[in-house]
């Protein structure tokens, strides 16, 4: 059977000339805080090529100085040989070129995966790929609230548990923390060997809802 095209799949990065999306928690995250959108080059001598882009980077903004500028220029190449385009995938899906995500596409995608995260928050003892909302989480010995991470340990693969947020290394698998903090969220294994696991929330992503978290208190405070 023929894979859908357009569509989210854990094998996206087998064959470029097929179109295919990461599922949302594999994309990385840029330096503005979020995921990032999947384009193919259009350059000639690397057409087709896939990589990953700030999706905000059309987004046109003025500085103090009326500097024009763009949101963030992070860019992360996926494949690096230039794909040749298969006749018969063309001719299937009636296009002439490397597809690649629109932002309407990248922006539906968004909301639908914030959509999904609202709905298992409310039930995020149960559902083991849920976040938990910020104000449930405990705060760790440093008196931050904690990060949210999957065990990637055989004996407890794929459990959540809280773990204090403040990272003395990242050059490590599993980095070293400011305190020993730790709590377990799932009581039982998740995974089954070897199955992948991929973490609900990176470092950049937990400085990201921290700092959103931070500004909301405050304002609230101020009114």
């Amino acid at each position: 059977m023929a894979r859908r095209r357009g569509v989210e799949d854990p094998n996206w990065r087998s064959d470029p000339c097929v179109y295919l999306l990461p599922p949302w928690c594999q994309r990385p995250l840029c330096l503005c805080g979020d995921r990032c959108q999947l384009m193919a080059s259009r350059n000639s001598d690397i057409r087709g090529r896939r990589f990953f882009r700030c999706p905000n980077y059309d987004r046109e903004h003025y500085s103090i100085r009326q500097t024009r500028t763009t949101a963030c220029a992070y860019i992360e190449w996926v494949d690096t040989e230039n794909p040749v385009l298969d006749l018969t995938t063309c001719l299937q899906e009636g296009r002439w070129y490397f597809a690649f995500e629109s932002t309407e596409q990248y922006l539906q995608r968004k909301a639908a995966y914030e959509r999904q995260c609202r709905e298992q928050q409310s039930d995020w003892r149960v559902l083991t790929t849920a976040l938990l909302p910020w104000k449930a989480r405990p705060r760790c010995r440093c008196g931050d609230r904690c990060q949210v991470l999957r065990s990637i340990n055989p004996r407890t693969l794929g459990r959540r548990f809280f773990v204090c947020p403040n990272i003395l290394d990242d050059d490590f698998m599993e980095p070293p923390r400011r305190c020993q903090y730790r709590e377990w969220i799932d009581t039982r294994r998740v995974l089954t060997p070897p199955s992948r696991v991929v973490q609900l929330e990176l470092p950049e992503q937990y400085r990201v809802t921290k700092a959103r978290f931070e500004r909301g208190e405050g304002s609230s405070r101020r009114g």
